[in-house]
């Protein structure tokens, strides 16, 4: 921390070959144990419960409980992280199939098979209380992400001309509802279900989905 604060105190200065390499060695140490955590927590919340103590995940890391709570000071801004995550892979998949017409009924699809991979992800998530503050500056994301597919796909046709980004949030609403109740308790393939059942609201009248 000592030379972190060294070397942001004084930018501009020459610092030396030694206490530069050593500062640029801390950031990477601190951005790949950041990365471990996150790899970490995906996997334990999703082997066991997004409740499950913080030092399981810190130990699936191979580091502190110190280290953890540096990076994130408590499981909700944990989980907003891992939500983070899921916003890039999302815009990622939007920037690489943009030419699909089907667009919005991919990334339904995909958002509602994370929802069911870690289900307890999104309630923590958006449960009211201290995770809203994580999770505010994220939401402007999330519907800037539905807008584009669903223009995309209401052009060509794809999808009913008088859907909304609202009713997209409802889809992801009644997912995850699905998600945390008894239904739910087949894991992935209720949530598969659930998907074919929804989406094909989602098409024009009369249209359906493809086999």
């Amino acid at each position: 921390m000592l030379i972190a604060f060294h070397t942001s105190c004084f930018d501009g200065w020459d610092l030396g070959p030694d206490l530069e390499w050593s500062a640029m060695t801390q950031r990477s140490d601190a951005r790949r144990n950041r990365a471990g955590i996150l790899r970490a927590a995906e996997e334990v919340f999703a082997a066991e419960s997004v409740n499950v103590p913080l030092q399981r995940v810190a130990e699936r890391a191979g580091v502190g409980r110190g280290t953890l709570y540096r990076h994130f000071p408590d499981r909700y801004a944990l989980a907003a992280a891992l939500y983070q995550d899921r916003l890039e892979r999302y815009e990622e998949l939007v920037q690489r199939e943009r030419d699909d017409p089907d667009l919005v009924l991919t990334l339904m699809s995909a958002i509602g098979a994370e929802q069911g991979r870690i289900p307890g992800l999104f309630r923590l998530i958006w449960a009211e209380g201290p995770g809203r503050s994580y999770l505010d500056p994220l939401w402007e994301r999330s519907i800037a992400l539905l807008e584009e597919p669903l223009g995309i796909s209401q052009r060509a046709g794809v999808v009913r001309a008088d859907l909304t980004v609202d009713d997209l949030l409802m889809v992801v609403g009644m997912i995850f509802g699905v998600v945390n109740s008894p239904a739910g308790q087949a894991g992935p393939a209720s949530v598969e279900r659930a998907l074919d059942l929804v989406l094909v609201g989602l098409r024009p009248r009369g249209g359906a989905l493809p086999q």
